[in-house]
């Protein structure tokens, strides 16, 4: 797939079983949505949540939704694990070793793990032998600091400009992260704790990279006639390749839905990846009759 057509898909996995303290969950969540909407790259993003997780639950989700981040809020105990919850709600722990073991699984797509939780920077240590980025807290952190750093990094993960900024993606993210906490007046900026796997260069993965959209391209009137007509049967294959969501779906006129398709990209400025996708799908005789155009 065109890296440019690419969602990064999120999975927000929240645990606040009832032997411990509550956590202003709801509001990170609700905050982490707003930064990726006023992003400017927001369109690159897709949102998973899952909640009152059950160890179980973690496969599960990661099966459904195949993840390229995990998010993580809740409670760290340091060794003991991270906090979820069993059949009824009470607490039980998930070690590090089991979550890497798991994670191991899935190292091909899943790119970065983010464990907004107390002392969580044990488990970090084991995912990043897996996993390429992994960020923990090396101390306890409230919910205020833990709500802003969230915020400033998924602001710096979807704001990402690969050709002004000098880090990666993560990395970027990371460092506003933390400096997001400074700005809110607060003094656990040093907490959280970025983990790089030690064999990151030698890894064969599909990498984290936000680059921006290409430009529209001119097509004349004609050939969006012609390949709209010839993709009557082969619209829902192009839809998924562009991982339209079924909302948007839903709004499709019956019967016109390559033109809506057409219609999604240009409004996206995303046209100029029509091509590649045609290929992708096996039409590569639209792909060339839109090399005519």
């Amino acid at each position: 797939m065109n890296s440019n057509a690419k969602v990064r898909k999120i999975l927000i996995l929240a645990a606040n079983p009832k032997e411990t303290k509550n956590l202003n969950l709801a509001e990170e969540v609700r905050d982490i949505k707003e930064a990726l909407q006023l992003a400017r790259y927001r369109d690159q993003f897709l949102i998973e949540q899952e909640w009152a997780v059950r160890p179980k639950d973690i496969r599960r989700a990661i099966l459904d939704f195949r993840p390229n981040i995990i998010h993580f809020c809740g409670h760290g105990v340091g060794t003991q694990g991270l906090c979820f919850q069993n059949n009824v709600g009470n607490l039980q722990f998930v070690t590090g070793e089991v979550l890497a073991d798991l994670f191991n699984n899935f190292a091909t797509q899943i790119e970065c793990v983010l464990l907004n939780a107390c002392y969580s920077e044990v488990q970090a240590n084991a995912i990043v032998q897996h996993i390429n980025y992994v960020i923990g807290m090396n101390a306890p952190i409230n919910d205020k600091p833990a709500i802003e750093f969230t915020v400033g990094f998924y602001d710096g993960l979807a704001g990402y400009d690969p050709e002004q900024d000098k880090v990666s993606p993560v990395e970027f993210a990371f460092n506003l992260g933390c400096n997001a906490i400074g700005l809110a007046g607060l003094s656990a900026n040093a907490i959280p704790v970025l983990k790089k796997n030690p064999n990151f260069e030698n890894r064969i993965i599909n990498p984290l990279v936000i680059k921006p959209r290409t430009n529209n391209i001119q097509i004349s009137g004609r050939t969006k006639i012609f390949i709209c007509q010839r993709l009557t049967q082969d619209w829902q294959v192009l839809a998924d390749y562009f991982e339209i969501q079924p909302h948007e779906l839903a709004g499709f006129k019956p019967g016109r839905e390559p033109q809506s398709i057409w219609e999604w990209l240009e409004q996206r400025n995303r046209l100029g990846e029509l091509e590649s996708a045609l290929i992708d799908i096996k039409r590569g005789d639209l792909a060339e009759e839109l090399k005519k155009n």
